[in-house]
């Protein structure tokens, strides 16, 4: 008889490495997916199955003959990667708990996401599908010929988003669009202009527990580049409240009844608007570090918990921190020396340096999530205190770069 609970892990990317370790400490046995052998969460597994995360009909078949062959599986998750509809299948397929694939489908495909959302009149920017640059062309004239933004709609990490006020920037960002999306669907919809805020939450069984708030450092237009992030928010606390309830309205639109919810949340003149919200918990280093950092509160046990049809425990906030994640930017070209990183982690309060790039790599100036040199992530008691560290770090580490 099976005693140790097994625990399928979808994704063994960087962003994944917390939620294995977490599964690992709470004496869980892990069977991790990935499409690359030298991910580096294979190498925690106690079993592997290289399998991409966006193979939906394979992984679901590689779980069914690992469930029924090798060992019984007790619930499968992701984190911070947009493999929802994977962990959707593989649960609806085992009878595991999470969300129906349906619900992971709208909750992944920004179309679709539209549509629950203005069917529920869950507060959202008006929107159009677009196949071709006329149909963009169209959208933006039926809008009123204002700014908006063109995205795929079915991709992460703002690849191919930019914005467009004008019939030739709408045509720039419909081709930029339609470079990164693997349907070839694209959407429209109205600019919204205001700050930004990351909301994670955690779902069992229809309750919706509210698991950070930090404020998106947004730039670098006409995309959308998060240049990191800060928590908690320093948003009026009428605000905040608002983007809670719109997002709140939005898991509920959209099935997320079971498991993990991520929004972006758009604070407007005229109130809080989805930007996206996706089933699971967020990337950006937010779910797994700024947030554990900033409140105590472990969110990688408590996903666990609720993939294995238990409820989340521990989740009162006790340190009162501020935490940030900024990311490193150099210059583009070709990277010839990396320098400072030691100095940088001796500096109080910086927690961890991550690097996305190695001597020799090409740096390019980025327009989208996935095009960062790399990440530093602070804690500190105040804002001043993280920002300060933060530009100490910023200035210790020197990612030198040359022609190409």
């Amino acid at each position: 008889m099976q005693e140790q609970q097994t625990v399928m892990i979808i994704g063994a990317g960087r962003l994944q490495v917390p939620v294995i370790k977490k599964a690992k400490e709470m004496g869980l046995h892990t069977v991790v997916t990935d499409y690359s052998p030298s991910a580096p969460g294979l190498a925690l597994a106690d079993d592997r199955i290289i399998i991409s995360t966006r193979d939906i009909d394979g992984s679901v078949r590689e779980a069914r003959r690992y469930h029924r062959e090798i060992r019984h599986i007790d619930g499968v998750l992701t984190v911070g990667t947009d493999a929802s509809m994977t962990v959707a299948a593989v649960a609806n397929a085992l009878g595991l708990p999470g969300i129906r694939f349906i619900n992971a489908e709208a909750a992944s495909n920004k179309l679709k996401m539209r549509s629950r959302l203005h069917e529920h009149m869950v507060p959202c920017p008006k929107y159009g599908e677009c196949w071709t640059v006329d149909d963009a062309l169209d959208h933006f004239s039926r809008l009123g010929n204002i700014p908006v933004v063109l995205k795929p709609s079915d991709n992460m990490g703002a690849r191919g988003v930019s914005r467009a006020d004008d019939e030739a920037g709408v045509r720039a960002a419909f081709a930029f669009a339609k470079e990164a999306t693997p349907s070839g669907e694209v959407i429209i919809e109205e600019y919204m202009e205001g700050p930004e805020l990351s909301i994670d939450a955690l779902v069992y069984r229809g309750e919706i527990h509210i698991t950070g708030i930090a404020d998106r450092l947004i730039a670098r237009p006409p995309w959308f580049v998060e240049t990191g992030h800060i928590m908690p928010s320093s948003l009026p606390a009428s605000m905040q409240e608002d983007a809670v309830r719109v997002f709140t309205a939005g898991i509920r639109a959209l099935g997320l009844d079971m498991g993990a919810a991520k929004g972006d949340i758009k604070v407007t003149a005229g109130g809080a608007m989805v930007g996206e919200i996706a089933a699971r918990l967020s990337g950006g280093f937010m779910s797994a570090y700024t947030y554990p950092y900033s409140s105590g509160v472990d969110l990688m046990a408590n996903a666990i918990r609720i993939a294995l049809g238990q409820p989340p425990r521990g989740l009162e906030e006790r340190l009162g921190r501020v935490s940030m994640e900024s990311a490193l930017i150099p210059p583009p070209g070709r990277v010839t020396s990396i320098r400072g990183l030691d100095e940088a982690l001796a500096i109080p309060g910086v927690r961890h340096v991550f690097l996305n790039v190695d001597i020799g790599d090409i740096v390019v100036t980025p327009r989208s999530n996935v095009e960062k040199a790399g990440h530093i992530i602070a804690v500190g008691e105040t804002r001043e205190d993280v920002l300060r560290i933060i530009e100490a770090a910023q200035a210790a580490i020197r990612i030198e770069t040359g022609d190409i």
